[in-house]
């Protein structure tokens, strides 16, 4: 797969900038709201403007896209191989993943860093914090936050044994990661019935939590540790059930 996705650099770079320019449109989003205000919510503009990069980046290295052409490779019965030999199915589409991530990172995190210097030279954003501890938590929670999007859409997948359109899931799931991660709007934005919702929801941890610790305005502590954990344990157990599963639903004509 990492040999494979080199033949697609010109594309992966296109698709760098392609996410980049939600941001401007952001970028003049916030400069309405903070025409009249210096800080909202303990963020300045400075700092709200430095989120959203941030968050592009994370992004970046955490998005899972296989879910499409996974599902359909389900319903055309093209997966007999995995069947058949000892290397798992759900082995092959982790490593496959984790190979064309590789590829994606070398050829966009340099062009997401030349964009992030920019920016902060152009609003002299405020230095991110490169203590250890915080340098170690974030590269820990983006693994985290990967792992909990392979898991999610590897979900979608194997639910396509069962619903063919299992695979339009993965709207739904772009919908709610962008509302409960943080993404779309920092927590401390959020009414106070959706932040009660987001507290609860471990999507917190694929773009917010990260991006506060890399800022400097958070630190982790035992619950957050035992959250995750128990959210990838259960992540784990629940996608090796689903497989155990859904092999006896699978049906080949030919494959």
């Amino acid at each position: 797969m990492f040999i494979r996705t080199l033949q697609f650099r010109a594309e992966i770079i296109v698709y760098s900038f392609l996410e980049i320019i939600p941001f401007f449109v952001l970028f003049f989003l916030w400069s309405a709201v903070y025409s009249n205000q210096e800080v909202i919510h303990n963020y300045s503009f400075t700092d709200i403007i430095q989120y959203y990069v941030l968050v592009i980046f994370v992004q970046r290295f955490t998005a899972t896209h296989f879910e499409g052409w996974r599902s359909q490779e389900i319903r055309m019965g093209k997966i007999d191989y995995f069947l058949t030999r000892p290397f798992s199915y759900i082995n092959e589409i982790v490593s496959k993943e984790v190979g064309g991530k590789i590829v994606s990172l070398l050829f966009s995190v340099p062009i997401l860093s030349i964009f992030y210097v920019f920016v902060t030279k152009l609003f002299n954003l405020p230095p991110i914090s490169f203590q250890l501890n915080n340098l170690i938590a974030f590269f820990g929670l983006i693994t985290v936050a990967y792992s909990i999007q392979i898991m999610i859409a590897l979900w979608i997948v194997l639910l396509t044994f069962w619903f063919e359109g299992s695979s339009g899931l993965e709207h739904f799931k772009w919908i709610v990661l962008s509302l409960f991660s943080g993404s779309a709007i920092p927590f401390e934005f959020m009414p106070s019935w959706l932040q009660k919702i987001f507290i609860l929801l471990p999507f917190k941890y694929t773009s917010y939590v990260p991006v506060q610790v890399i800022q400097g305005k958070m630190n982790l502590n035992g619950n957050d540790y035992i959250s995750i954990l128990l959210t990838l344990g259960g992540m784990i157990i629940f996608s090796g059930f689903l497989w155990n599963k859904a092999q006896y639903k699978y049906s080949s004509a030919g494959g």
